[in-house]
């Protein structure tokens, strides 16, 4: 009977204990501004656990930051009570008004939370017409944004502009966007941020500017990517006195958000800016099957290397031209195609191209070095170069023209003179911007000079092509590997390849080399060409075999002039006069007329 009774006591306070837990949830600030963080503390009374509540519930309208707990023991008149505590970190994902949801621990459950969010941006602006909120919980801090036209054309350059506001001493790195489509837009920053100190609601603060160039991919309504600041502010406060004090030292470490010594605390801060809806316009139909260039505004310009040229029969000259475009990237450049003349060999090198920042827009430049071979002496005419190109200010196409030049070639040593002599370079008048192109009539004079052959022959003629053909794919399917093999050689060891490419009178491997080895071991000097590979190295010998290889590159090959020993020779000597140092250059120099 004894052991019954005891049992049912025991029973009893178990049962009163057990009826006594409770789960209760506080906020150390209400309202709080948006952005900003807080803490909610979850309380388990008068019971210990192993068990952990269940926070997913928040992960709807607030961002969880960290989560830590303590256990309270208290031994009052020799009454002893027990507590465990959960302090979570968290920032609203939206302003007005928020419920924190109740949470639960195993059969117990805390009780809603109502939370009021202020509204930074509304509570920050000068111009809004409700009251600023006052004390410590007035917003120090905001975010937006704007852009500078809301109905651009497909990959047309928007100025995307973003205000930071702070009242409160915000720091942190700089603002990420974050795509769920990264085909949607390409971001490019324009400039360093801008700082601007002014008054709002009668408290100065800082505005903190930055701008991005925003080039949409696709038409149709598309919204800018969101746009999100992690920071943090800095408090004074005591140990023990912080709110933040243990909170997320034990997420982050010693060194992250709320961290408390003797100095100050760290205080997270995550401000977000609401995307902005485009209307963006298609290609139009003007634009024809013309590249899709869509500029503010297009140039083309011309260097000749040297300054003004003497034009020889049989004698390489080198032709530097620029494609500047405003508010488009490198990417969107299209390649510089040149017409053919009668007395000219051209040979066109690998574009560089180089993106810089005017005046808060887009500038990017194709620089394409074009090799000419005259082929006869007397007058002749170097074409034009037109560029089409849509002009987003006027919603119409336009071309960039680069006018044709009239040059007289001398002959070589030992051939006649002709009637002219002089070598200036002359611009032939240049033609309308939108002149009708037609080539019926020159169509048609071809297809009568074809018909006059005769039919032995055109029969050579198809051998010939049928014979160039097959050379062309062989290279094809072999072209990979050699590459490949190419790539390795070269950043292995210059004089190696370059040797195996003299011996093996690869000549444009030779110059390709050359060239990019020049660019690396003479930065301060301009190398376009394989001239400023033989001035730059001012070595005679091995300039006089810089002037053999680019005659057997560029002019009609005469092998028995090439001798790549002579070649190599000259080379090694250069080279070990500048130690085998290669240093990294730009691949452009300035940009030219910005």
């Amino acid at each position: 009977m004894k052991k019954f009774v005891l049992a049912l006591i025991v029973s009893l306070i178990f049962s009163i204990n057990a009826k006594a837990q409770t789960l209760e949830a506080t906020v150390n600030r209400n309202p709080v501004p948006q952005g900003e963080a807080f803490i909610l503390s979850l309380v388990l009374k008068d019971g210990q656990t192993n068990m952990t509540p269940d926070i997913s519930p928040l992960n709807k309208d607030f961002k969880v930051y960290s989560v830590s707990n303590a256990t309270n023991i208290q031994i009052i008149n020799g009454k002893r009570s027990e507590s465990k505590q959960w302090d979570i970190g968290l920032i609203a994902s939206k302003s007005g008004e928020v419920e924190i949801p109740a949470l639960t621990l195993g059969n117990l459950s805390s009780a809603p939370i109502k939370m009021k969010v202020l509204d930074a941006n509304q509570a920050l602006q000068s111009s809004s017409s409700a009251p600023a909120a006052s004390g410590a919980d007035a917003p120090k801090f905001a975010m937006k944004a704007k852009v500078d036209n809301k109905n651009p054309y497909v990959q047309q350059q928007v100025t995307y502009t973003l205000s930071i506001f702070d009242a409160g001493g915000l720091q942190g790195l700089e603002p990420q966007f974050i795509q769920e489509n990264q085909d949607d837009w390409i971001i490019r920053g324009i400039g360093e941020p801008q700082v601007k100190t002014k008054i709002v609601n009668g408290r100065s603060m800082r505005e903190i500017v930055l701008q991005y160039a925003l080039f949409p991919q696709k038409s149709g309504t598309l919204k800018t990517p969101d746009v999100r600041f992690e920071g943090f502010y800095l408090t004074k406060g005591k140990r023990g006195h912080d709110p933040f004090a243990g909170l997320f030292d034990d997420a982050f470490g010693s060194s992250a958000f709320g961290f408390a010594d003797m100095f100050a605390t760290r205080n997270p801060i995550v401000l977000q800016a609401e995307p902005i809806a485009l209307n963006v316009k298609p290609i139009p139909a003007a634009n024809g099957n013309n590249w899709w260039l869509p500029a503010e505004n297009v140039e083309l310009y011309a260097e000749w290397d040297p300054a003004r040229p003497t034009f020889k029969d049989g004698e390489a000259v080198t032709r530097n031209i620029y494609l500047k475009a405003q508010g488009v990237i490198e990417n969107q450049l299209p390649s510089i195609t040149f017409s053919e003349s009668s007395k000219l060999k051209q040979y066109p090198e690998k574009p560089v191209t180089e993106t810089a920042i005017d005046n808060g827009q887009i500038i990017s430049v194709k620089k394409t070095a074009n090799v000419y071979i005259p082929n006869g002496s007397g007058e002749a005419v170097i074409p034009a170069v037109e560029i089409p190109w849509f002009n987003v200010l006027t919603g119409k196409p336009e071309k960039a023209i680069l006018p044709a030049e009239k040059i007289t070639i001398l002959p070589t040593a030992g051939n006649a003179v002709d009637s002219k002599t002089s070598s200036e370079v002359s611009p032939v008048q240049q033609a309308p911007a939108f002149q009708p192109t037609s080539q019926a009539s020159e169509v048609s004079k071809e297809n009568a000079d074809t018909q006059n052959f005769p039919g032995s022959i055109m029969m050579y003629l198809y051998v010939a092509v049928a014979f160039v053909l097959g050379i062309l794919l062989t290279y094809l399917l072999l072209r990979p590997g050699l590459a490949k093999e190419a790539k390795k050689e070269k950043i292995k060891n210059y004089p190696s390849y370059i040797a195996k490419a003299a011996r093996k009178k690869d000549f444009r491997g030779l110059r390709d080399a050359l060239t990019e080895w020049a660019a690396q071991t003479y930065p301060d000097k301009k190398i376009l060409n394989l001239k400023d590979v033989g001035q730059a190295a001012n070595d005679k010998e091995f300039e006089k075999e810089i002037q053999i290889l680019m005659n057997n590159l560029y002019a009609e090959k005469d092998d028995t002039t090439w001798d790549p020993e002579n070649f190599i020779k000259a080379f090694e000597k250069v080279y070990k006069r500048h130690g085998g140092q290669a240093k990294k250059t730009p691949v452009l120099p300035d940009l030219y007329h910005i």
